[in-house]
């Protein structure tokens, strides 16, 4: 459990700093990267998903701690674009982890087999 907590924040830490200097399109890129190194272990599609979401949950949360008029902004964008202020924040987080869980899936899948282990006789 512990290893897994783990490794979904150092890859939510892999997303955040790939959001962060080349944009949105990091996300599949990373989730990508981690499919194709990470396709033998359980569930890599899952944690690459959770992973971005939470990276671009935190990526939300500094500027709004900072004083930055994130929530004012949303707010007026909301209201501009007819939809409800939640829906903005939810859609800020699906994105990122369907991105990210989409590229893990195809880097799962075109990551090299490995050769089966010999059976034991």
């Amino acid at each position: 459990m512990s290893r897994t907590l783990l490794r979904v924040g150092l890859l939510a830490l892999a997303f955040a700093l790939g959001t962060y200097a080349f944009g949105w399109m990091a996300v599949p890129v990373v989730g990508l990267v981690w499919g194709a190194l990470a396709g033998h272990s359980r569930r890599p599609a899952l944690h690459a998903g959770v992973a971005a979401a939470a990276a671009w949950a935190a990526l939300l949360l500094v500027p709004a701690l900072t004083g930055l008029p994130t929530l004012t902004f949303a707010t007026r964008l909301a209201a501009a674009i007819q939809v409800p202020g939640w829906a903005l924040w939810l859609a800020e987080l699906v994105f990122p982890l369907l991105t990210g869980w989409a590229g893990a899936l195809l880097g799962t899948a075109l990551a090299p087999r490995r050769p089966a282990a010999p059976a034991a006789e």
